[in-house]
Formats: C-alpha cells, sequence, structure tokens
C-alpha cells in the first residue's frame, strides 16, 4: 500500500484541475455581457415602459413628483392623473437612475454583505466594465463551501481521495474526483438566506466554476489536501431574466437592464471574481 501511495505522489502532476463547468470563464459572448445594444421600442416591446418612480428616461423628463410604486410594468402613460415633469439632461437622468437603484438595493442586502451591492453598483456606474473582486466575496465563499453547506463537493471529493488514493494510477483519482463533482450540487449563493443577505442580488447563480487540486501529500495512512475552488459570475441582466416576473416586477431589475441595455445609456456589465482554499484530509 504504501509502495503505491509513493507512486502516486511521485508521478502526479499538481496542481491538477479537476473540475471545470461547461460555461467558460470571461464569456463576453454571454446575453448578459451585451450593453446598448436595444433602442427604446424594442425595449418597450419587452414590457420595460415603467422604468423608474422619478424620471422618464426615454423622453429625458424628471417628474415634479414621485410615481406611486409599481411593481405590474405597465404604469407608464396609463395614469389620468400623470405627474408633471421637468426636461432634464442625459447624464442628469442617468445620476438619478443611479441612486434610485441603490436606494432600491436595500430591500435585497441586509446584513452582513448588504455592502456588497452598493459596491458593484458603483463599479457598474463607474468602472466601465471592469471585474470586481473583494475579499469579502472570498470569504462568503469559503463559508459557503465549509461543512456544513447546502453543497456536498468538498465531502465528495474527500471521500473520493480516501477511496482512490491507494491505487497506481493516478489518473484513476483525477478521473473519480471528475465524476463525483460532476454527481454533486455545486455551491452557489441560492439559499434562502442570500435573499436578504446581499449575497443573492449580488452574485446569485454562479456562472463559471473551476475546482483544483493544488497538493496532496501523505504521513502514513493519513492524507491532506489542498483544494482550490475558483468562481466567476456576471453582474449583468439578459433578456431571460427581464422576461421573468420574479426580475420584471422590481424596479430594481427594471432600471438595471435598462441602464446596461439601451443604446443611449450602455453601460457595461463586469464579471465578478472570487476564490478560496481550502485544507482537507483524511485516511487510507
Amino acid at each position: 500500500m504504501r509502495a503505491k501511495l509513493n507512486s502516486i505522489e511521485l508521478t502526479m502532476s499538481l496542481p491538477c484541475i479537476v473540475f471545470s463547468t461547461a460555461n467558460r470563464f470571461d464569456d463576453y459572448s454571454a446575453d448578459d455581457m451585451q450593453c446598448g445594444d436595444l433602442d427604446s421600442a424594442q425595449l418597450i416591446n419587452l414590457g420595460l415602459d415603467d422604468i423608474s418612480e422619478r424620471v422618464d428616461p426615454y423622453k429625458l423628463l424628471r417628474y415634479d413628483s414621485p410615481l406611486k410604486p409599481s411593481y405590474s410594468g405597465n404604469y407608464f402613460g396609463t395614469s389620468p392623473s400623470f405627474p408633471k415633469a421637468t426636461p432634464i439632461t442625459l447624464q442628469e437622468c442617468k445620476s438619478i437612475l443611479f441612486n434610485e437603484m441603490k436606494e432600491l438595493s436595500t430591500m435585497f442586502a441586509k446584513g452582513q454583505y448588504a455592502y456588497l451591492i452598493s459596491e458593484m453598483i458603483d463599479n457598474f456606474q463607474n468602472g466601465n466594465g471592469a471585474a470586481y473582486h473583494h475579499m469579502g466575496l472570498d470569504r462568503a465563499f469559503l463559508d459557503l463551501i465549509q461543512p456544513p453547506s447546502d453543497s456536498n463537493v468538498l465531502d465528495v471529493i474527500k471521500s473520493t481521495i480516501n477511496n482512490e488514493i491507494g491505487k497506481v494510477n493516478n489518473l484513476s483519482l483525477t478521473h473519480a474526483i471528475s465524476s463525483g463533482i460532476y454527481n454533486s450540487r455545486l455551491p452557489k449563493f441560492n439559499r434562502i438566506k442570500d435573499n436578504y443577505n446581499g449575497l443573492g442580488i449580488t452574485i446569485h447563480d454562479v456562472h463559471a466554476q473551476e475546482i483544483k487540486l493544488l497538493t496532496l501529500n501523505r504521513s502514513g495512512y493519513s492524507w491532506s489536501a489542498v483544494v482550490n475552488f475558483k468562481a466567476q459570475d456576471h453582474f449583468g441582466l439578459d433578456k431571460i431574466d427581464i422576461s421573468n416576473p420574479l426580475f420584471k416586477n422590481h424596479r430594481f431589475f427594471r432600471i438595471w437592464f435598462f441602464l446596461q441595455r439601451h443604446k443611449s445609456y450602455a453601460f457595461k456589465p463586469f464579471f465578478t471574481n472570487f476564490s478560496t482554499s481550502i485544507t482537507i484530509d483524511g485516511n487510507v
């Protein structure tokens, strides 16, 4: 048994990627990474006639009194007591929309990670598409993966190494880890608490993930390994998102989609990157 373990340690090439999603990293072709590709008529045809409580971003008008909150998506232009409006510049309209977006974001972000959405909206407004990274997201990712967790990926990796480390062919180990991960639940910020803690609104469904075995060592019949988890999401909305009533019925998402996709506004979405490394151990 020891000879076989030594053989693996000597021949295995590390670090080694043991899993990667079909979704690619840095995928600029994804629909939620597009910007400035729709005109006013196309947006209205998507049901986005009621964008803001404070402005009409199509006509560059600021309402003298705010519209009543609407979640139907069909309020614009239908009220017989529609408020008077004042002409504004495109830049003024952009500023008002971003301020409104920030204020509306608070309904989805409370507690430990509430600050992230404000920072990411700032990056959306001023970053010109620059990727975003924050150590707070790395810590949240670590907490998401470590037990107890809704994801069982770490348990799968640990049990697989326990079962396979004694085999001569190191390809058997990496293949077994990969197969196990494909049949497991990947870590995602889609827990109930993520709807309120600021992680669901900023990340939610992770777009791309990669899992890498960095080190694998043994001492007698025990072993230890360092596993790296790398992930990326898109801070952007696609047409499927905005067609979903869960998103469309909230002004926050209507403003977001409008600012991103209207050709006169065209604020660039961006990649959100986060990663963590975890040490695991076991016995042969």
